[in-house]
C-alpha cells in the first residue's frame, strides 16, 4: 500500500511518500520555476527514486489551503489530471495549519497562521498533549495585528524549518477530509 502526501500551498513542494505506513521518500524543494514547470517532473523522479508505479497509489493526501490559491489550484489540477482514471484511489483534503500544527515539537497551546494576502491571514489555535494535536479554536482570518494580540507562540507556514512537513500527515489524519478526487478543490 503506497501513500503519496503533496504540499504546494506556497512556493514550495513537499512531497512525502509512504509504503505500508512506513516513510520511504521525502523531499522539499523550492524553485524558481512555477508549479505547473516542475511540479510533474518532480513526481516522475519520486516515482522513480522509490520505483514505484502511479497506479500502486492507494492514497493521496493534498494540502488544498490556506495558501497561495494559483500554487494550490496546480497543484490540485495535476493531480485531477495524473489520477482521473483511478476511482479505487482515497483521496484527502488536507489544511495547511493542520500540517504545520503536527509539525511542532511544542507541548501545550500554540497558534498556526498561513502566510498573509492582502494583509490579512487564517489562523488556528492548537493544543498538543501527550503527542496528540487538537484544534482549540475555529479556522479565522485577521490582521498581522489581530492574530498577534495573544500569549501564546505563533508558528508561520512560511518557516523552512519545519519542512518537510507531509512526513507528519499520519500525525493529522483525523482532520483530514475524504474526497473524491474530483471534489478536490482548494479551501478558504
Amino acid at each position: 500500500m503506497i501513500e503519496l502526501a503533496i504540499d504546494g500551498s506556497g512556493s514550495f513542494i513537499d512531497l512525502s511518500v509512504f509504503k505500508d505506513g512506513n516513510l520511504t521518500y521525502t523531499m522539499f524543494s523550492k524553485t524558481l520555476k512555477t508549479h505547473s514547470q516542475f511540479l510533474v517532473d518532480t513526481i516522475d523522479f519520486v516515482l522513480k527514486a522509490t520505483e514505484t508505479k502511479l497506479d500502486e497509489i492507494y492514497r493521496l493526501y493534498c494540502v488544498a489551503g490556506p495558501g497561495r490559491h494559483t500554487s494550490i489550484r496546480v497543484v490540485i489540477s495535476t493531480l485531477k489530471g495524473l489520477f482521473f482514471k483511478r476511482k479505487d484511489i482515497e483521496t484527502f483534503r488536507v489544511n495547511a495549519l493542520d500540517l504545520l500544527a503536527a509539525s511542532i515539537e511544542e507541548h501545550g497551546k500554540f497558534r498556526c497562521q498561513g502566510e498573509l494576502f492582502s494583509k490579512k491571514a487564517y489562523y488556528i489555535d492548537y493544543e498538543k498533549q501527550n503527542g496528540e494535536t487538537k484544534r482549540v479554536s475555529d479556522i479565522k482570518r485577521g490582521t498581522e495585528e489581530e492574530i498577534n494580540q495573544t500569549s501564546l507562540k505563533i508558528f508561520k507556514t512560511t518557516e523552512e524549518k519545519y519542512r518537510p512537513r507531509t512526513v507528519n500527515i499520519h500525525k493529522i489524519q483525523n482532520f483530514c477530509e475524504r474526497v473524491n478526487i474530483f471534489d478536490l478543490n482548494p479551501i478558504y
